[in-house]
């Protein structure tokens, strides 16, 4: 099995490297997984590539090509430009003319490019998000209505509808993904694979890794790979337009902001009351310490790790509607959804001053955790996939540990 990613999933430094890190440790229990990596941070990638050989059968790390200003590629869709590489091109091209590839794994529209027309082996495709979406999502936050903002969406639009078209099979995280494919491309054959929320247990068996003392004053903490840009936005968006009200109300609010490669805007929002902390070791003791896990996305799809994180930490949680994509009921009714400023501000001041509420949620996401999926769901969910897509093209049919898939 050929898989694609656009990033060594090793460390699991964010939501989309922790999914595909806990997956493929399951199934290359059952399936010869041969990892191909077109990267944004090759070196660091290459580093950590032994780590994802105790999984797979090979790992192959290739440079994305630096995108360029002008030229024919600034007329490609951003998330397909940042992905080009030729070497990776070729390189998947000679291991498909090979034959020995049963099926191919696509973490990503974007790196659709790199399969060859040619192909007749079965592709599954995964999105992680409906990337078209949450463009518009980016434009709506900031405010912007213009022309081209509109033209380099229905780029994308265009380019992610057309690879929906060409794959076999199509994965999505959440049912409502599902739903925005399928209105899309209703001939579309959409499966929900679903994130795992376990990791965090394993976690917490562990010796704990070192963390910060509390700052005595309330705490409240937002776990982000600041890699990303949505979680940027959402980072400035509380420190900005959310933190400002609350302080009116309790100065003594502190903020930390957790996560690896906190671009220079960020950092540059850091003082005696927003700790901007860059890369940890792990997020769990953290979030363990605040009094109130918040989670103010204003871009997003899909389901958000690290939601169900603060979920399986057992934390009182105030979030956006979009951070609360993804979750079933029961899991959104431990939740405080709040999506403008002041009200979000206003329903972080309710947690913070009344310890009953907060601690009536504190057991409502404990309980609300013990229902989501498990990693073991999730593989399992892929694994069927594979050996229908293995069976279709007469390959070898997989019976894994807990029952036939």
């Amino acid at each position: 099995m050929l898989f694609l990613s656009c990033h060594l999933p090793y460390p699991p430094i964010s939501g989309g490297r922790r999914r595909e890190l806990e997956l493929i440790r399951r199934i290359g229990a059952d399936f010869d997984v041969h990892l191909v990596v077109v990267s944004k941070t090759p070196s660091e990638d290459i580093a950590n590539v032994d780590a994802l050989r105790l999984f797979c059968s090979d790992v192959e790390v290739f440079s994305a090509e630096e995108v360029r200003a002008r030229g024919t590629r600034a007329q490609l869709p951003l998330a397909v430009a940042r992905h080009r590489c030729p070497a990776a091109t070729r390189r998947i091209a000679q291991l498909l003319a090979c034959g020995r590839v049963d099926l191919v794994h696509v973490e990503g529209f974007y790196l659709i490019q790199h399969v060859p027309e040619w192909s007749t082996v079965p592709l599954l495709l995964v999105e992680q998000n409906v990337e078209y979406e949450l463009e518009r999502q980016t434009a709506v936050a900031a405010g912007a209505h213009d022309l081209e903002t509109l033209d380099v969406s229905a780029r994308t639009r265009t380019a992610e509808q057309a690879s929906w078209r060409r794959a076999t099979l199509l994965g999505a995280i959440t049912r409502e993904d599902r739903e925005t494919i399928l209105e899309a491309v209703p001939e579309a054959d959409v499966r929900v694979i679903p994130d795992g929320a376990d990791h965090v247990h394993a976690a917490q068996e562990r010796p704990a890794a070192a963390a910060p003392e509390h700052p005595g004053g309330p705490l409240l903490v937002f776990v982000g790979n600041f890699a990303y840009a949505p979680n940027v936005d959402a980072a400035v968006y509380l420190c900005e337009s959310i933190l400002p009200r609350i302080h009116e109300r309790l100065p003594d609010v502190h903020v930390w902001l957790v996560g690896n490669a906190p671009p220079r805007e960020l950092c540059s929002l850091e003082s005696s009351r927003v700790w901007v902390t860059g890369t940890v070791p792990d997020v769990v003791p953290y979030t363990k310490l605040a009094e109130v896990v918040v989670c103010p996305l204003r871009i997003g799809g899909g389901i958000k790790v690290k939601t169900i994180e603060a979920l399986s930490c057992g934390k009182a949680l105030v979030t956006t509607p979009i951070g609360a994509q993804g979750l079933p009921p029961a899991a959104r009714a431990a939740l405080v959804i709040a999506g403008e400023a002041s009200a979000f501000a206003e329903a972080t001041l309710h947690v913070l001053l009344d310890p009953e509420r907060r601690h009536a949620l504190e057991r409502d996401a404990r309980r609300a955790a013990g229902s989501l999926p498990t990693w073991d769901d999730a593989a399992g969910a892929l694994g069927c996939t594979y050996d229908e897509l293995a069976r279709s093209r007469g390959g070898l049919h997989v019976a894994r540990a807990g029952g036939s898939a």
